[in-house]
């Protein structure tokens, strides 16, 4: 890759139309961190909501997943320079997880995350929040040593959620497969994300980065949208949900004030996120009407908590 950071940044930027507004407050007025995001992505909750929890300041962009704005060329390449420095390769088939140690770097999504300080791309937001809390100075790390192990289980827990067909908030039984669904504009959201990397990969042919990254995404795609719908995996993917609430009951019924220990963890920052998109999306039902009643109770808990509130319920455009 041809391009330096900053040459890439000031691309994405130009193409985004936008400076960034700061948020937080900078002593400085150049804050260390650079944050391209979406309002309504699970992950970029997660990454505002420790950020938040820090009162790290940093430049916001954000991007319109709808109109396709993760998709900009820049903010592939600049996905490119973290996922490379991750390693691992990119994701070619969707596992239904937002999870990259599963499936891989996906080279057209948010968050991303810059570090001005160290010129570091991160792409990754289980990589990002844990990052950002090692690098606090305000002595209230979300990941306490004595702790950790038991947090970061919880962490993978939750990062291996099945959230991209549960999240639809569509319930099994049918097949949600796009040329099955006969919907009014005759494909899915699946699909669409398809022709947009037709659209790319024609356009830019004769960049080997971006045609590698279209590629990539291209079948990721195309492989959730023949694959993750249809009720087989549907049925999956909520079965997989529910045993997860029935885990995080379980959990809460252990005495602790909150999911690991008895004071706010990133567990407790991870699973609110998840549960209050589930709750946003109208699949409450694995806990409803006394269900579960300590993930209910915990649920209503967690809106109480400043870095969720936010980062999430009160951040303009993340609930739907």
């Amino acid at each position: 890759m041809s391009q330096t950071l900053e040459q890439v940044v000031a691309e994405l930027r130009n193409s985004l139309g936008t400076i960034g507004e700061i948020v937080g407050v900078s002593e400085s007025g150049t804050p260390r961190f650079e944050l391209f995001h979406a309002p309504n992505s699970i992950c970029s909750q997660k990454v505002r909501a420790v950020l938040a929890h820090h009162n790290i300041p940093y430049r916001s962009h954000q991007l319109n997943i709808f109109e396709g704005q993760t998709y900009l060329p820049a903010n592939v390449r600049l996905r490119l320079m973290g996922c490379i420095a991750l390693g691992g390769g990119l994701v070619t088939e969707h596992t239904g997880s937002t999870s990259v140690s599963m499936g891989g770097c996906d080279p057209a999504v948010v968050p991303t995350l810059v570090d001005w300080e160290t010129g570091q791309v991160l792409v990754d937001s289980k990589r990002i929040c844990f990052y950002v809390d090692q690098t606090a100075a305000d002595g209230a790390a979300l990941r306490p040593a004595h702790l950790q192990n038991a947090i970061d289980a919880e962490v993978d827990f939750v990062d291996n959620m099945p959230n991209y067909q549960m999240l639809a908030g569509k319930p099994p039984g049918e097949d949600y497969r796009p040329e099955s669904r006969r919907n009014s504009n005759g494909v899915g959201f699946a699909m669409s994300k398809v022709e947009r990397c037709d659209h790319y990969l024609a356009q830019f042919a004769d960049d080997a980065d971006l045609v590698r990254g279209y590629s990539a995404k291209r079948s990721k795609e195309l492989n959730a949208a023949q694959q993750l719908f249809t009720p087989e995996a549907m049925r999956a993917a909520y079965d997989k949900a529910e045993a997860g609430c029935n885990h995080l009951e379980n959990k809460l019924k252990s005495g602790n004030d909150w999911v690991v220990g008895d004071n706010v963890t990133m567990a407790d920052l991870y699973w609110g996120v998840e549960l209050l998109r589930m709750k946003n999306m109208a699949v409450e039902s694995f806990w409803a009407n006394g269900a579960k009643p300590a993930v209910a109770a915990f649920v209503d808990k967690v809106e109480s908590i400043p870095a969720i509130r936010a980062s999430v319920i009160e951040w303009p455009g993340a609930m739907y």
